[in-house]
């Protein structure tokens, strides 16, 4: 049996198993912080339901419910959808921003490009054809984008069908199985009808080791940066239960990629200090994730303040991200170096990060935009939680 098949959750066997002396916590009202925390029941309860019942709704309601299982950024799904019988607007939430660490608002754009791949694959899954309009409105840079649909003949794709099982994994890759070249290549190929977007790979072992060494030191100074650290991490962590169902968004420590062991202990134990969460995350790409990473990956654009090329961009992330999903292979967004590039662009000082950048591509006229790794899973990646259809649709 495949491994990393069906949802991680922790049975009691897992749990005793995985846990070890971990149990010692359970004492002395652990118990009902364990319940509390989600030891128990991880990746349950509404907040985790649009990835089950996303093909329930009817009409164009069913897009937007494909919409919303979408990669974006700290899992703040920055995205607002405005519904009729023949037309979805998609707007940009700027009240979900991520402060510092996307000042110029790149991350949040991918995003939303992100959605509008999936709902556009969402449209012909469901019998419609659609004309897309990006920034369709220059005097309001909140709207995206402007789908209109018409009646078509419906076509189910494997990426569509793989919209469920998409998501972001932060665990060790498989170092025993490299991922072929003809396998990059074809994820590059994807995005080949646009002449806007491009994909630069890093797969030689010294240019793995140059792209995780970046990561490496713009995540210090990352966590050296008060002001970015804060809007990193606090501010989107969802520590309990309570924190998740209530605002059913936000990073969770399921999704941060621990150990089992580290995922029982970091429920039972108090919420921990920021100074000890940076330690965690800058512990996990040191160790684990830039030394299994089979390949790098930077997507690059012309213009990287450009809405709509951002938007491309998205499109093309979530697009690689479904069809990897297919192959069984996992991904994960490493944008650690692209953040720090902003915020030195931000700040005005020496644009060592973004010079970075630049050398890496070997390109002037390509802007890189967007960093991930790739490889094959060693864990299945758990699902992150999100808010219903219904609550990101205007009024």
């Amino acid at each position: 049996m495949d491994k990393t098949k069906g949802k991680r959750r922790f049975s009691r066997g897992a749990f005793l198993k995985g846990a070890g002396s971990a149990l010692v916590l359970v004492a002395g009202g652990g118990v009902w912080r364990a319940v509390d925390q989600g030891v128990f029941g991880s990746g349950q309860g509404p907040a985790y339901e649009p990835w089950a019942d996303w093909r329930e709704a009817e009409g164009p309601m069913a897009l937007v419910s494909a919409a919303i299982l979408a990669a974006n950024a700290h899992n703040t799904q920055p995205w607002l959808f405005e519904v009729s019988d023949a037309r979805i607007d998609l707007f940009a939430d700027r009240s979900r921003d991520i402060g510092t660490v996307d000042p110029f608002l790149r991350e949040m754009y991918i995003g939303l490009g992100c959605a509008l791949e999936n709902l556009l694959l969402s449209a012909r899954a469901n019998g419609y054809e659609y004309a897309l309009t990006l920034a369709p409105d220059r005097s309001d840079p909140t709207h995206a984008a402007r789908v209109d649909l018409s009646p078509g003949g419906k076509e189910i794709s494997p990426l569509y069908e793989a919209i469920p099982d998409r998501h972001t994994n932060r665990y060790d890759y498989d170092t025993s199985r490299p991922v072929l070249r003809e396998t990059l290549d074809a994820l590059g190929a994807l995005g080949e009808d646009d002449p806007e977007v491009e994909v630069f790979w890093f797969a030689t072992g010294a240019e793995r080791r140059k792209v995780g060494g970046l990561l490496v030191e713009s995540t210090r100074a990352i966590i050296a940066d008060e002001e970015q650290s804060y809007d990193n991490g606090p501010k989107w962590l969802r520590q309990d239960q309570d924190a998740i169902q209530r605002h059913r968004d936000g990073l969770t420590l399921d999704i941060l990629g621990p150990s089992a062991f580290g995922l029982v202990a970091g429920k039972m134990l108090p919420e921990p200090s920021e100074q000890s969460s940076n330690e965690f995350w800058l512990r996990a790409i040191e160790e684990r994730q830039a030394p299994t990473a089979a390949a790098f990956g930077i997507l690059a654009v012309h213009d990287d303040r450009d809405d709509a090329q951002r938007l491309k961009a998205g499109r093309l992330w979530q697009r690689m991200h479904l069809w990897a999903t297919v192959r069984g292979l996992a991904m994960q967004p490493m944008n650690q170096i692209n953040e720090r590039a902003d915020r030195e662009a931000q700040l005005g000082i020496e644009p060592r990060f973004g010079d970075a950048l630049k050398e890496l591509l070997g390109d002037p006229s390509w802007r890189g935009i967007f960093t991930f790794r790739v490889g094959y899973p060693t864990e299945q990646a758990p699902p992150s939680p999100r808010r219903a259809a219904g609550d990101v649709v205007m009024e």
